[in-house]
């Protein structure tokens, strides 16, 4: 045979060459461009998530400033009828939470010009309204209860924090409208990210079978660190509860379907806290905590959301009859002994409850249940004084 009949067909190995530079080069480009787009999602995703958080802080401060300048009212209330050092002490105290509070809803919302005119004048209302209560503490310090009972008795119809509670619940509709439409863009965000995910992933088994297990991993680690960081921003850490994003999403998957919520903060929890310091008061709501878990039933969400404030949501349960007796076991299991260190802790709840049969929204409901708990905690505490 000729030396030609032995040589390699070296134009063809040369095209095969040149096939595999090009679509291994086409192959980088394309990963490059997905990568890219992959990463631009997934920083658009985790803008969202921040903006969702951001919601919930403000969400947070809101409530915060309607709740201390209410005890801070309530303080002086109880001093005019009592006249106890703790009362001033407990004014002083909340008159510097609103204040902190309403700085820091101004922070807050510094990106939203509508929310910032409002948080100016919510900071304005709670300074009037602080400035009043703190002449009042000067009066009934250097005068006396009856000198203050008379200053309360000349502004007895006068409502001096109307116009803040309106300012606070306008915020509020803004905000739950915003968190609305924010859960709607993360979603959207860990959608997008997904799909690329899947597309890098369709990619690499097209042009090189060599990565696809490193692409797999990719993806499947990519998928399992988003599933991740989507667990645990719905937790929270201390009890293992739900947090508020987890039941506020639980809620939305049960919209135009029979549900009941119970709502409740623990009372005398603070005078745990402060006696036996933080470490009992977080054994407090770990044990709360389990026994809440332990009595809901397969498909309940029992959250936390706040610092002493929990969250039942009861898909399916519309007769007020049945719920009255949960409510009633809630508050009967929140009320028994906990043993800290040998001590028997003791604190209770002020159980607020409300069920529909699908007409009613969850937020709607979660108003309903708040509302009742705190008349149960004003007359609990009307009770004490």
């Amino acid at each position: 045979m000729s030396a030609g009949t032995h040589s390699p067909p070296f134009g063809t190995l040369h095209r095969i060459a040149r096939v595999m530079q090009i679509t291994q080069a086409i192959a980088l480009v394309l990963l490059l461009v997905f990568g890219a787009l992959l990463w631009r999602n997934i920083a658009d995703f985790r803008n969202a998530d921040a903006l969702v958080d951001q919601t919930h802080e403000v969400q947070e401060e809101i409530d915060r400033v309607r709740a201390s300048v209410m005890l801070g009212g309530l303080a002086l209330r109880n001093y005019a009828i009592s006249p106890r050092p703790e009362f001033l002490a407990s004014l002083a105290r909340t008159s510097d939470e609103s204040r902190d509070a309403t700085e820091r809803l101004q922070k807050l919302v510094q990106d939203n010009p509508s929310q910032t005119t409002r948080a100016r004048e919510v900071h304005s209302e709670t300074a009037e309204i602080l400035g009043w209560y703190g002449s009042s503490s000067v009066i009934a310090q250097r005068d006396g209860a009856a000198a203050l009972q008379a200053s309360l008795a000349a502004r007895v119809n006068i409502d001096a924090s109307q116009r803040l509670r309106e300012l606070l619940d306008v915020m509020d509709t803004e905000e739950r409208a915003l968190l609305e439409a924010r859960r709607d863009a993360r979603e959207a965000g860990f959608q997008s990210v997904k799909r690329w995910s899947a597309a890098i992933g369709l990619v690499f088994v097209l042009f090189t079978a060599g990565a696809i297990v490193h692409a797999g991993r990719l993806v499947g680690l990519g998928e399992s660190r988003l599933k991740t960081l989507h667990d645990d921003a719905e937790k929270d850490p201390l009890t293992g509860l739900a947090n508020r994003r987890a039941i506020d999403r639980a809620a939305q998957a049960q919209a135009g379907r029979p549900m009941a919520v119970i709502s409740f903060d623990l009372d005398l929890f603070k005078p745990v806290n402060d006696r036996h310091g933080h470490a009992a008061g977080d054994e407090v709501l770990r044990t709360v905590a389990a026994r809440l878990q332990q009595q809901s039933r397969h498909g309940d969400v029992v959250a936390r959301t706040g610092g002493d404030e929990f969250v039942i949501l009861l898909p399916g349960l519309a007769d007020v009859k049945v719920l009255e007796g949960i409510a009633a076991r809630v508050r009967s299991t929140v009320g028994e002994p906990i043993d800290f260190d040998g001590v028997a802790l003791r604190v209770g709840a002020s159980v607020g409850y409300a069920c529909s049969d699908g007409s009613q929204r969850f937020e709607q409901l979660a108003a309903q249940a708040d509302a009742m708990s705190y008349e149960e905690k004003k007359r609990g505490k009307v009770g004490r004084v």
